[in-house]
């Protein structure tokens, strides 16, 4: 996906640096998708056993998923997830903005207090076209490539 930075990948180390971190939401939700992939096959469950276990056992998540959009930079623009308050864009501005088109773009600024001097004033641009994840399609696909890898 466009999205990833495989230099990233490449840039990973034994030991934790400035470097290490997974920059963008989709990075984020990438590497989880990965780890439950790692999980699944150490407890020797099959794809399918995976798949059910997240539509039966995680259904609010599954719920959030159906909801959430990205942008082409990997930024989350509009979630309904009770646990990302403040990220994206509200329902008002997403349905105004929703059907933006490649190569347009919509800002915001917003006030950030996440670092240390208190807050401050932070422009968020997202860019289009946006769209959702399928994370069993997700699943299928990591799967297949660590079956590849032989991991």
């Amino acid at each position: 996906d466009p999205r990833l930075d495989a230099n990233s990948y490449r840039k990973m180390v034994n030991n934790w640096s400035r470097d290490s971190g997974l920059r963008t939401d989709y990075e984020r939700r990438q590497a989880l998708i990965e780890l439950d992939v790692f999980a699944a096959k150490s407890l020797n469950l099959s794809l399918e056993e995976l798949q059910t276990i997240y539509r039966i056992q995680f259904p609010v998540l599954h719920q959030y998923e159906q909801d959430t959009w990205y942008d082409r930079k990997g930024r989350i623009v509009f979630t309904v997830s009770k646990g990302l308050p403040g990220v994206g864009v509200d329902r008002k501005t997403w349905e105004e903005i929703r059907h933006m088109q490649e190569g347009e773009t919509f800002t915001v600024e917003r006030e950030d207090d996440t670092l240390p001097g208190g807050p401050r004033l932070k422009t968020i641009t997202y860019h289009a076209p946006f769209d959702r994840c399928d994370r069993e399609e997700d699943y299928r696909t990591a799967w297949k490539e660590l079956e590849q890898r032989r991991l």
